[in-house]
């Protein structure tokens, strides 16, 4: 059903159907095609997909691909997805991302806070923690 869905432009789906490659759910555990459908849900927008992609890169960090890692995080963080934020301060916080960087990523997720804040989100918010978006 996630390729049926993923086929008629559910980006989300080929997260799930990454997640399922990447864990051993249902399929073979296959990194590469983890990666194949991580990689096809983020260029349709998916910000999960994203921050699994820099969490893939992070663990091939001593073949060098922190860089990328750090990029998929910051385009993650852009379009809302707050565990990229978590991730880059881990980073941070070991050495292994320098201040700009995490600076730049507080930044982008407080101009993406800014972006949605409206008084009906405010509301729901104060009404419930479920609907805690800052």
């Amino acid at each position: 059903m996630w390729r049926r869905a993923a086929e008629l432009g559910d980006a989300g789906a080929y997260n799930n159907i990454g997640n399922a490659y990447y864990n051993g759910k249902g399929v073979e555990v296959d990194k590469e095609k983890a990666i194949h459908y991580y990689e096809l849900a983020a260029m349709k927008g998916c910000m999960r997909a994203r921050n699994n992609l820099g969490a893939m890169a992070i663990m091939e960090h001593r073949r060098g691909n922190l860089n990328r890692a750090l990029k998929h995080y910051l385009i993650a963080i852009e379009g809302g997805n707050s565990d990229s934020l978590t991730n880059i301060k881990r980073l941070y916080k070991s050495g292994q991302a320098i201040k700009d960087e995490y600076t730049k990523a507080l930044r982008l997720h407080q101009e993406y806070l800014d972006e949605i804040k409206s008084t009906r989100r405010d509301e729901a918010a104060a009404a419930n923690d479920k609907y805690r978006y800052y």
